[in-house]
């Protein structure tokens, strides 16, 4: 796996971070930790503590990865904005394919407001339209 350069890398940002193929969103996820740490993690769960990882990482197949950052006045935002934001684009799937994220395994809900529904448009259409 190649190194994620910052802030993908940086501990304690608040990052939301999509899996794609073929035009279709199949996972949307939120960390905090660098990328490389959470994706290690969610690939070798085995289902001690009850974590078995992530649901997709048995696909044999070309997977297209993003990972947003938000900021505000300079400041990177808490992770309870890119929560929402999480939401809004699972959300976006479920309107516009008819079923949530095929691999997706928890959401959390939050009050959402216009900027966060802006946001959650530009990484759904990139996800499924203009990236992967």
């Amino acid at each position: 796996m190649k190194k994620f350069s910052r802030p993908a890398s940086t501990r304690g940002v608040a990052k939301l971070y999509t899996l794609s193929a073929n035009r279709q969103l199949l996972y949307v996820g939120i960390a905090q930790q660098p990328m490389a740490s959470r994706l290690n993690y969610g690939f070798k769960a085995n289902g001690k503590g009850g974590y078995y990882g992530y649901k997709w990482k048995h696909l044999a197949q070309v997977l297209g990865l993003t990972i947003w950052t938000a900021s505000s006045n300079g400041d990177y935002v808490a992770i309870r904005e890119l929560e929402t934001i999480e939401a809004e684009v699972a959300f976006l799937c479920r309107k516009n394919s008819g079923q949530w994220p095929e691999f997706q395994n928890e959401i959390h809900f939050f009050p959402s407001f216009e900027v966060h529904r802006r946001a959650a448009e530009q990484i759904y259409y990139h996800a499924t339209i203009g990236g992967h």
